[in-house]
Formats: C-alpha cells, sequence, structure tokens
C-alpha cells in the first residue's frame, strides 16, 4: 500500500509532452492526487511565475520549487528556502560571456533579462509564458543592487558540442564558487553553489512534516538527480539517459507515452 504524501515532479521532458502540453490524463491525474491530500510541487528550472501558469492550467495549487530548487515557494507564494547567487559573481558570470559566443539570460525572483532579443528570447517566451525584459548589463547590474535578487544564470547556444565546451570552460573559472551544470544539450544552468533539486523536496519535507519515504520525484534529466535521490520513491521517464535513469528507483513510460500520468496512477 502506497503512502505518499507529496509528488515532486519536472517539467520540460515529464509534465510536458515534446509538444509542450500538459495532457487531459496527466491533468486527471495529478487533480486526482490533490484531491486525495497529496500535495503536488512543480520543481523546474524555471522562474515562479512561469510555474503558477501551469498550476492554472491542470486546476491545482501547491508549492513550486523554483531555479532548480534555489527558491522554494509554499502554496501562498511564501519562501520556504532561497539562495540566490551572490552579486559578485552573478556580475563576474555576466562579464565574462559577453565575450563568447554564448547568450545568457538572468533570472530573478521577479522577471529574467537578456541585453537583447534574439531567437532565444521567443523560445522561452512560448516555453515560459511569461515577457522577459531587455536590458543592458548596467541596467541589470542596478536592478541587482537596489531591488531584485539573481537567482539562475542561463547559457544558450545551438550547437551542443560548443556548450559543451563552454561548460567546461565555465567550470574551471566559476566552478568552485556556483553550481554549474547542463540542463539540456543546448542549456548551461548556473546556480548557487551546493543547490540542486534535492533542496527544494528537502524543504518541503520540513514544511509539511514529511519523512522522505512519503515522497515521490518523476523526471528524465541530470538537474533531476538532486531530488532522486532526496525522495523516497524516485521515478525516471523512459526518456531520461540511461546515466539519469540508474539514479531511480523505477521506471515509466516517455512523455509521448502519459509517462507521468502512469507513474502518479500506480500510486493513487
Amino acid at each position: 500500500m502506497f503512502d505518499y504524501k507529496l509528488i515532486c515532479t519536472d517539467i520540460d521532458g515529464t509534465l510536458l509532452n515534446p509538444q509542450h502540453q500538459i495532457t487531459e490524463r496527466t491533468k486527471l491525474a495529478l487533480r486526482k492526487a490533490r484531491k486525495m491530500g497529496i500535495h503536488v510541487a512543480l520543481v523546474s528550472g524555471r522562474i515562479g511565475s512561469s510555474l503558477r501558469i501551469l498550476q492554472q492550467e491542470i486546476g491545482i495549487e501547491g508549492p513550486l520549487g523554483c531555479f532548480n530548487g534555489s527558491l522554494v515557494l509554499d502554496e501562498d507564494g511564501k519562501e520556504l528556502e532561497a539562495h540566490p547567487l551572490p552579486l559578485a559573481w552573478s556580475r563576474e558570470v555576466l562579464s565574462f560571456v559577453q565575450d563568447t559566443d554564448l547568450e545568457t539570460f538572468l533570472f530573478t525572483n521577479e522577471s529574467w533579462y537578456m541585453k537583447q532579443k534574439s531567437r532565444w528570447y521567443d523560445v522561452e517566451v512560448e516555453a515560459s509564458r511569461t515577457e522577459g525584459r531587455i536590458a543592458s548589463l548596467s541596467t541589470i547590474e542596478d536592478v541587482l543592487a537596489e531591488t531584485e535578487r539573481p537567482f539562475k544564470l542561463l547559457c544558450m547556444h545551438h550547437e551542443p558540442e560548443y556548450v559543451k565546451t563552454m561548460e567546461k570552460v565555465l567550470q574551471e573559472r566559476f566552478g568552485s564558487h556556483l553550481n554549474i551544470f547542463s540542463s539540456s544539450p543546448k542549456y548551461i544552468e548556473i546556480l548557487a553553489r551546493g543547490v540542486d533539486k534535492g533542496h527544494a523536496v528537502r524543504s518541503l519535507c520540513n514544511a509539511y512534516q514529511l519523512d522522505a519515504s512519503q515522497v515521490m520525484a518523476v523526471g528524465d534529466y541530470y538537474n533531476d538527480i538532486g531530488m532522486f535521490r532526496a525522495a523516497g520513491y524516485s521515478v525516471a521517464m523512459a526518456n531520461a539517459p540511461g546515466d539519469v535513469a540508474k539514479h531511480a528507483t523505477a521506471m515509466t513510460k516517455s512523455n509521448t507515452e502519459d509517462g507521468l500520468a502512469l507513474a502518479i496512477e500506480a500510486i493513487l
């Protein structure tokens, strides 16, 4: 008999199918879990405003693990845990990547920024359903100094081999101070040192007074491994790389086959 009280699910490649949609079967499974008293947390690299839109589409309320665990919010938007990037290192990285072929977004607790519009801007707007802000490096620094906290830097390039190369370069230069990893073949994410999705799981367990054995986590990529380790029961999507899947307790079908819905239905 399953006795889960918290489901933590990744978004891209897990909740969403390849067309960036949530299927009706998945929505029904998530709503049923909530009706049964199970908390449902969306845990992603995304900004909170984007995750709230997905919650509304599903028809649920619940906590959020934003920026891969750097910012954890309860269902009312109250901060449970926050690990912003150090301001000085944010500036260092932003200055450094200006002289590379990487394009970069800076995400704060309130918005996301890019120095000039490109196709990557359009991709992010379509995926997150939130508009970013176009600002120069100096303007971004002013915003950070006065009102907003930086939580994530996202570096992008259309060529996966270049991304691999630049991830190594960034690791060598900043890896002793920041958490730098690939979240897809075309993306490099930069967070505060030591932060991963496992922070969201542990923070929510503390908030709801749950044991890890009462948590199911579902994901598909390397940045989900921390979440797998923190949950008592972890499920990898069939579209996950093999060296990600080996960290999970079980496997489900892919995001083209309602894998998340199947995993949830199995525990209800």
